[in-house]
């Protein structure tokens, strides 16, 4: 639902404010990827405040909500902050580079403000996921995603500016999210809404949850570092359609990496609570096994990009954006490595595995950036994308196989 919904949009978009409109849209909807702050690893926290309050005191797992509905207020106003103080200063359009256009600073504001909004309600959607309620949060995305294209069609349809186009996509994430909480705290039967309410005097009591966030923040940053320079690395390097290649592309190989995702996430919750409830851990067998089993699942998936990722690209942008195999190629590559790696992603989800990934994330950040520039000079648009995949392989594939399978 989410890879139509995504096509139809982006064909829309296309046609009502053509490649160069297209090319600053994609580069802003993107943006808040690259904010360095995320939910700084809440969800690994809550994850395991949820697995130690079950069968125990459930008022360890409201502290925890706590305080990190306390943290993700201070970061949603930074985020807002962060998109409406330079957008007054006119400093967003030189800083997007050849793609960015006079209605820049305005819709990267709205953008970075309701962004910033979703960040604090994203907290519904991490209770949930740890509730094992993984098919709830999806079904609600999926119906934010049809509200979405609904918005979009409107703001279409009335010649809306850029700054209109990009709200929908991180309103319904606001909506979702207040959802989420509703529900979460019905399966709880917790007040949740009147936790997050209350959660800034200080009166309310916290619980420690830096050991796991910090962590597991780093590794959030260092990921959406890694992916979401390559539009921008391309904006300085080369130019707007190929921002909108990368783009368009993009598209097709985000719903398609998520589906992966979603599938390895109760991964996470599963061995979470197994390390609470007893001393058995998976062996060596049991984590090469699933690594198989999604290396497979990534394999299926990539061909899918290949063969027909150009002629959907093609037909989402009115043939007017090149989408090539070699990049294609190079999405399909790095699909299947993330793949290979999520079952060791979600081992390693203890406070010193996190604090491993984050090492190795942070390494791949930095490596990534320079041959990133380096390929993107030499190959164009495929080159951010091939840096990713050697980057990937190198310093995060690698070593955090060797150490899960070591310590399996």
């Amino acid at each position: 639902m989410t890879a139509a919904v995504a096509l139809l949009t982006t064909r829309m978009v296309v046609d009502a404010v053509g490649v160069s409109g297209y090319a600053l849209y994609a580069l802003i909807i993107t943006l808040p990827a690259v904010m360095p702050l995320g939910d700084l690893g809440i969800g690994a926290a809550i994850v395991q405040a949820v697995a130690q309050s079950r069968g125990g005191d459930p008022q360890y797992l409201l502290r925890a909500v706590t305080s990190a509905a306390r943290t993700l207020l201070v970061v949603g106003l930074l985020i807002a902050c962060a998109g409406v103080v330079p957008a007054l200063f006119g400093l967003w359009q030189p800083l997007l580079g050849h793609a960015a256009g006079p209605e820049a600073d305005a819709a990267v504001a709205v953008a970075l403000t309701l962004f910033g909004c979703s960040t604090f309600f994203s907290l519904g959607r991490t209770l949930l996921f740890a509730l094992d309620r993984m098919h709830l949060t999806l079904l609600l995305q999926g119906a934010g995603s049809l509200l979405a294209l609904l918005l979009v069609l409107l703001a279409v349809n009335v010649d809306a500016p850029v700054a209109v186009l990009v709200a929908p996509v991180f309103l319904t994430q606001c909506a979702v999210g207040a959802a989420c909480l509703v529900w979460a705290g019905r399966l709880l039967h917790i007040p949740l809404w009147k936790v997050v309410a209350v959660c800034v005097p200080p009166r309310q009591a916290g619980v420690r949850i830096r050991h796991l966030a910090a962590p597991m923040a780093v590794i959030g940053i260092g990921t959406a570092l890694t992916y979401s320079t390559d539009r921008l690395v391309l904006s300085h390097v080369t130019d707007h359609v190929a921002v909108a290649t990368y783009s368009a592309a993009a598209q097709l190989f985000t719903p398609a990496a998520g589906l992966l995702s979603a599938a390895a996430m109760p991964l996470w919750v599963f061995f979470a609570r197994q390390r609470q409830s007893a001393d058995e851990q998976p062996d060596r067998r049991a984590l090469v096994r699933l690594m198989g089993y999604f290396a497979i699942g990534g394999i299926t998936i990539a061909l899918g990009l290949l063969l027909l990722g150009p002629t959907v690209a093609s037909w989402m942008t009115h043939g007017r954006i090149p989408v090539g195999t070699t990049l294609m190629s190079a999405f399909a590559a790095l699909l299947l490595v993330q793949a290979v790696y999520y079952p060791v992603g979600m081992w390693l989800t203890d406070a010193p595995g996190l604090r491993f990934q984050a090492i190795t994330v942070t390494l791949m950040t930095a490596v990534n950036l320079v041959l990133s520039i380096l390929l993107a000079n030499l190959v164009g648009t495929p080159g951010p994308v091939i840096a990713s995949v050697l980057s990937f392989t190198a310093v995060v594939l690698v070593p955090n196989v060797r150490r899960a399978l070591s310590h399996a």
